[in-house]
């Protein structure tokens, strides 16, 4: 008896499994989705799933294959019945829907030619997913597939489900802000030292501009299943942040933006380097895929310097058209546009130009390069006070040491005591400066010149 139930037991085994190795496979191409148009709860239609029987089945010898969605996500039942596979390959069976719910879906699969071990395949094409966690770039979305006799009381492929991802998600839109260092503000401009630009790399003497590109990732899909393109967005707002002090911010006809070609309405807000313009594309503006170009320019008011360096930045706000899905911020790069000079700055929060009594006050520069013309700009402590520039507003600092006495700089309407930059037409790496003032004549004080370039001072 002993004998005799063991080979029930063989002859159980060999119908349920089959005779040839378990080595069944699943193949799935992921659908690649934009972040801009999907939410949690769109529908999407995932790609076909091909599903290899890695055994041998005889005719009648039946199956039941299982789907389950990612733990958490769900099914359109009705789509299990839009998915009953196609079968192909050697052998051939009759497929019906054995359960369908948001969980799962179940195939009874009915062999009438015998399947060859991986030979035979299933492909399920239109299972859509009515729930899922694709709303986030980063996100992916799987099935899992089990292989089960008829009683599903025993695997009869695989030891496990086979998993493959059906979904994953990326940014549609992207920017593309390399970082300009082109624009050079000019010392020997004739309105005034830096009131104006280097001609050269696509800037005028009045004039200075920057280009940014905005991108539209083509090769991926709205959870419609179609091509992403600007149709999925309703518009695109750009933000530039920086100094907008001695440059105009009229953009209607001295300052200009445009995108595609389109000139754009700006808007500026707040003051010196936290300041921003921004400005809208609609999606008609954009092309529908790949680059769409744009371009800042920012044409100086030519009354006051523009500074040996300033820092813009460039980013976006993408406004998707699909109802559910919030603004999504895009990028750019918060050094785009790097304003160099061919000239310092060199400064003093204080001086005196105090010369009664025996007291002298004199800034005192050391030049290791060449002969470097400089101009000197003088603030009084008071709005109410006026500046009266002498012989020493501009001049030459030799090679070696320069002393330049303060009252010969300038003077003011009432007291002595105010603040002073000097711009110097010479490398910052060559010229370093020090006030001194010495009361009556003797006690001695000293003050570094400070140089405002690049988030260094000396």
């Amino acid at each position: 008896m002993k004998s005799f139930s063991l080979k029930l037991l063989a002859v159980a085994a060999a119908s349920a499994c089959g005779t040839a190795a378990m080595a069944g496979s699943l193949a799935v191409t992921p659908s690649k989705y934009a972040v801009e148009a999907i939410t949690n709860s769109s529908a999407v239609t995932l790609p076909a799933a091909v599903l290899t029987i890695g055994v041998d089945r005889t005719t009648a010898q039946d199956f039941t294959v299982v789907i389950k969605p990612k733990a958490g996500s769900t099914f359109s039942a009705a789509s299990c019945t839009t998915a009953i596979p196609v079968v192909a390959g050697t052998g051939a069976a009759t497929v019906s829907v054995k359960r369908a719910s948001t969980a799962e879906c179940a195939y009874e699969v009915d062999v009438t030619t015998a399947f060859v071990n991986n030979a035979a395949n299933l492909t399920f094409t239109g299972l859509v997913l009515a729930s899922h966690g694709l709303a986030s770039v980063g996100a992916t979305e799987s099935i899992s597939v089990g292989v089960w006799d008829l009683g599903e009381t025993a695997r009869i492929d695989n030891s496990a489900d086979l998993t493959n991802t059906v979904g994953q998600t990326y940014q549609g839109v992207t920017m593309t802000a390399t970082q300009d260092t082109g624009t050079v503000t000019n010392v020997d401009d004739t309105r005034g030292p830096l009131f104006g630009f280097v001609a050269a790399n696509g800037d005028t003497v009045d004039a200075a501009e920057a280009n940014f590109a905005l991108n539209i990732n083509g090769s991926l899909l709205t959870n419609a299943g179609v091509q992403f393109t600007n149709a999925a967005l309703t518009n695109v707002t750009f933000t530039v942040a920086g100094d907008f002090d001695g440059v105009s911010v009229n953009f209607a006809g001295q300052s200009a933006v445009t995108v595609n070609g389109a000139a754009m309405t700006v808007t500026t807000a707040g003051t010196g380097a936290s300041a921003t313009a921004s400005f809208t594309a609609t999606s008609a503006q954009l092309n529908a895929t790949g680059a769409t170009d744009g371009n800042v320019s920012l044409k100086t008011l030519g009354t006051k310097s523009l500074g040996t360096s300033r820092t813009y930045g460039i980013s976006a706000s993408v406004n998707p058209a699909l109802a559910g899905v919030p603004d999504m911020a895009v990028t750019g790069n918060a050094s785009w546009w790097v304003w160099g000079a061919n000239a310092m700055e060199l400064r003093s929060a204080f001086f005196n130009n105090d010369t009664t009594n025996g007291n002298i006050t004199r800034f005192f520069f050391q030049n290791t390069g060449a002969d470097a013309s400089y101009t000197a700009t003088c603030y009084s402590d008071d709005a109410a006070k006026t500046v009266t520039y002498g012989t020493a507003k501009t001049g030459t600092l030799r090679t070696g040491q320069t002393t330049i006495t303060a009252a010969d700089v300038c003077t003011f309407s009432a007291g002595q005591r105010g603040a002073i930059t000097f711009t110097i037409n010479g490398p910052a790496a060559n010229v370093k400066g020090v006030y001194q003032q010495a009361i009556n004549g003797v006690t001695a004080g000293y003050l570094a010149l400070e140089r405002p370039y690049a988030g260094k001072t000396y």
